[in-house]
This record gives C-alpha cells, sequence and structure tokens, in this order.
C-alpha cells in the first residue's frame, strides 16, 4: 500500500490556507499598515500554534496504531519500548534515589508496584500490550522546537530526525521549520517585524507545509518498518 495523508497532516494544511487567504486579503492595495502587520503578527502565532497541534496529533495517532495493532512490546521500536519503560515506570525518580543512602526502601517499594502495574507487558512479551497515548511519547516536549521534535523523534527510534526529515524533503526544512519559529520568538519579544511582507509569511507557511509532508513519510515509514502497511491508513487517515 503506497503512502496515504494522515488526517492531522489534511487538517495542519486545512488551516494554514485559512491563515494564507487571510494574509491576501491583508495585502490588499488600500489596507493599513497597522492592520497588516497585525495579520502578519496573527499569521506567525496561529501558524506555529497549528504545526504543534499536528505534531501532538500525529503523535497521538502513531501511539493508537502501536497500542491497537502490536500484540506485544516486542513488535514496538526497541528505542520506543525503552523510552516507554523509563516513562510508565518513572524511572527518573528511582534513579534519584540511588544518590541517597536512605532511599533503599523507597526504589525497592516502586520496584515491587511494577509487578502489579498494567504496564509490567513493557517487560514480559507474554502479556499483551496495554495502550498509551501520544502524551507518553512526547510529555513535557510536545512544543515544536527543532530541539523538542530531534528529542521526541528520537524516543520513537528515528536515530538522526534532521537528516532523515530533510533527506526526504530534498531540502532543509528542519531548517524551514525553524525560521519560523525564530520569527515567532522575535514576535514575542519585540512585537514587531519590520521588513516581514505578507508574501514573505506565505514563503514561510509553505515551507511549514513541506516539513509536515516530510514528517507524515517519515513516520509512515518509520510504522510499516514494525507494523502491517494496513495499519497507517487504519489509525491515521
Amino acid at each position: 500500500m503506497p503512502y496515504a495523508i494522515s488526517s492531522s497532516r489534511k487538517r495542519f494544511e486545512i488551516q494554514l490556507d485559512e491563515i494564507k487567504k487571510k494574509l491576501k486579503i491583508a495585502d490588499k492595495r488600500g489596507v493599513s499598515t497597522d492592520l497588516r502587520d497585525y495579520a502578519i503578527a496573527a499569521a506567525i502565532f496561529l501558524a506555529h500554534a497549528e504545526v504543534e497541534n499536528y505534531f501532538v496529533d500525529v503523535l497521538g495517532s502513531i501511539a493508537v496504531a502501536y497500542s491497537s495493532a502490536a500484540a506485544d512490546a516486542s513488535r514496538l521500536p526497541a528505542r520506543l519500548r525503552a523510552h516507554l519503560v523509563v516513562e510508565k515506570f518513572n524511572l527518573q525518580s528511582i534513579a534519584a534515589k540511588f544518590s541517597i543512602r536512605t532511599g533503599e526502601p523507597d526504589i525497592l517499594s516502586a520496584i515491587e508496584n511494577w509487578f502489579s502495574s498494567s504496564m509490567v507487558c513493557l517487560l514480559n512479551e507474554s502479556k499483551p500490550l496495554a495502550p498509551f497515548d501520544g502524551n507518553d511519547i512526547h510529555g513535557d516536549y510536545g512544543y515544536p522546537s527543532t530541539k523538542n521534535i530531534e528529542r521526541v523523534l528520537r524516543r520513537i527510534g528515528i536515530g538522526d530526525p534532521k537528516g532523515v526529515l530533510n533527506r526526504e524533503a530534498k531540502r532543509d526544512v528542519v531548517g524551514r521549520l525553524e525560521s519560523v519559529g525564530n520569527l515567532r520568538t522575535a514576535l514575542a519579544h519585540n512585537a514587531s517585524l519590520p521588513g516581514i511582507s505578507c508574501a514573505d509569511v506565505i514563503a514561510h507557511l509553505n515551507g511549514l507545509k513541506m516539513f509536515a509532508r516530510a514528517l507524515d513519510r517519515v513516520l509512515y515509514a518509520h510504522l510499516r518498518q514494525a507494523l502491517p502497511h494496513t495499519v497507517w491508513k487504519a489509525s491515521l487517515c
């Protein structure tokens, strides 16, 4: 089965097209400079928010795909399985107790709780995989900065996210995402972007579309490595 566009990407592109329509209206002759600048600022903030919505949404669908189609933990990518063990068993908290001499009772109590946890399936492949969601994957890193996206994609087993995305797109789409993030940051600090036109912002939005297209296809190829090709369409389209 060939790649099919995810519903997350479809929604994202529809929202970007709506933003572009409003920018074109703001760019018409007779519109005041103040109103045009307001439209530019709103477009940048909204577009960046839509990237976050897409990123979080598509990861949620990826989680559903694995949860519903992977019979046990052995069908998960090894890195994703490792990440879920860290998250579900709160290993960061347990690791912190190793530096405390009196921490052993707490460590052992925490590990005892694993045995009755529904997520013991991550350690025992004879048990069916318990559901997990997108938040278990992205956690506090759903904001679409370049660093966050690379960090989260590595969690699911994509070892060189920037390289893989740019190779898929045959251009620097990660750089295009970062440029929009930089515009958003500049606006947040300065409240204006001198010299930026509506046409400039539309070009940036087209770059975001390229990024989403690449990410969608990379996630499709990654999911196909572990699960039947029908799972993508059933869970993401």
